[in-house]
């Protein structure tokens, strides 16, 4: 049910689009409200076309503050800050500030939520495809790309959700209840916006505020301050690691992956029938079959969808090979942790491309990781982070750092340095946004670079 008669939409790309059009199919008067140009992304005039054909009214170039004042709540995207001038009056006004996520909670959706500094839209896929497996209408999206505005839009009648929920999307819910949640781990992220890792975490824990006893956490053994947040949570708590413990939720015993607890054990696959290479994704299964077996699905089905996940584009992905050289795109590695759970996947010589925009996080532990694998040849260095990433570099004891101006440049070095063979491992530790539109862009142009050289990589 929604709780408000009209809504003045903050932004016109598809969270903010189709919102409007989830609002506006169900009786809500809504306004959209876009800052930018109308010409300043190619979006845009797709979505002139889907509101002109409702006839949803829209403004580009401007919040305008009046024509906010007429309505109900202010719908913002996870991508317009608190601190937006429009937010701001509006917060001032005393309108509610509510973020499309919600939208989940008016739908009266069944939800299986996942949220975590890294490996949670791969978490997000596979369990939407084990959801998926015994419930045909389940949907599956949320940060991992389809707004579930979207996801409702197009799917009317969908039955569960398996969505990634960010933190950015969680400074805005109000009833947003999953019926199982999974926090994979914490690490230093986007300290840019939140300054802290306090702040950081208190915003990723909103996840569970409306959670109850009859629903049910997913958390990791293996973080020690989510081991300890268990315990002060409502619902039930269940846990999943790779050390050993003594813990109700998912283990690893001689090579399955078990659900143990007080009274039994119960096998849910084998480490064998995982495709994902790495022991984080070891580790992000675990995870994604605790979750589906707390929702009532069986070991038969988890273990079947287990079996033919291949993973996602822009996470550790094959390329191809040309030359002897191995392409991995591993773009969506946009922290330091993620860089070195990329780097303990590596299995012979490699040679990393770093470097990207500011998330406001050191990178000294990262090169310190670096510096210490043996199987790194060289680190290649690009972007606004370069001089940052470097000194950490230099100061952890690494001699060989090559600086470029341009992600052709990294490959052609890296694939110079790899004339005796081996691995080009792009793997940023940075967002994209000097650079590229996004991470999804920054990786598909490392994908035609490589596919390019010499007529092309086999695979």
């Amino acid at each position: 049910m929604i709780p408000f008669n009209s809504a003045f939409v903050v932004g016109a790309l598809p969270s903010g689009l189709y919102a409007a059009l989830y609002l506006h199919d169900h009786g809500v008067d809504v306004f959209v409200s876009e800052f930018k140009q109308r010409s300043a992304d190619e979006k845009f005039e797709h979505a002139v076309r889907l509101l002109q054909q409702v006839g949803v009214p829209f403004e580009f170039g401007q919040n305008t503050a009046s024509i906010m004042a007429a309505y109900d709540v202010v719908i913002v995207s996870p991508g317009v800050p608190l601190e937006a001038p429009i937010v701001l009056i509006a917060a001032q006004m005393g309108k509610l500030i509510v973020g499309e996520t919600e939208i989940a909670a008016y739908a009266g959706l069944s939800v299986l939520a996942v949220t975590g500094s890294n490996g949670k839209s791969t978490t997000t896929a596979l369990l939407g495809e084990i959801v998926a497996e015994e419930y045909p209408d389940a949907v599956t999206g949320g940060n991992l790309g389809t707004p579930v505005s979207q996801l409702l839009v197009e799917h009317p009648l969908a039955g569960p959700a398996v969505l990634e929920v960010s933190c950015f999307q969680l400074e805005t819910i109000h009833t947003f209840h999953p019926r199982v949640a999974i926090f994979s781990n914490l690490v230093p992220n986007h300290l840019d916006r939140y300054g802290t890792m306090e702040h950081y975490f208190a915003m990723k824990k909103r996840l569970f505020e409306n959670m109850t006893a009859d629903d049910a956490v997913v958390l990791n053994w293996d973080d020690p301050a989510l081991r300890a947040l268990g315990p002060m949570l409502s619902p039930s708590t269940f846990y999943f690691g790779l050390s050993d413990g003594v813990y109700s939720g998912a283990h690893v015993v001689d090579g399955g992956i078990v659900f143990k607890d007080t009274t039994r054990m119960v096998e849910l696959f084998r480490e064998t029938d995982l495709r994902i290479r790495g022991r984080h994704n070891v580790a992000n299964a675990l995870s994604a079959a605790l979750a589906a077996f707390l929702y009532g699905i069986s070991p038969d089905v988890i273990c079947r969808a287990v079996r033919d996940f291949n993973g996602l584009p822009h996470r550790l992905e094959y390329v191809g090979t040309v030359d002897g050289v191995t392409f991995v795109n591993d773009s969506k590695a946009t922290t330091p942790e993620s860089v070195m759970t990329a780097a303990d996947a590596m299995t012979g010589p490699y040679v990393v491309i770093l470097g990207g925009s500011s998330k406001g996080v050191s990178f000294d532990k990262m090169a310190r990781h670096l510096t210490e694998d043996r199987n790194l040849v060289s680190a290649i260095v690009m972007g606004a982070t370069a001089p940052a990433i470097e000194d950490s570099l230099r100061n952890a004891g690494m001699k060989t750092i090559a600086r470029v101006e341009s992600l052709e440049d990294a490959v052609r070095n890296g694939v110079h340095l790899l004339s005796a063979g081996g691995t080009l491992l792009l793997s940023p530790a940075c967002a994209s946004f000097d650079m590229f539109r996004d991470f999804e862009q920054r990786g598909d142009r490392f994908r035609e670079i490589a596919q390019g050289r010499r007529g092309g990589v086999t695979r």
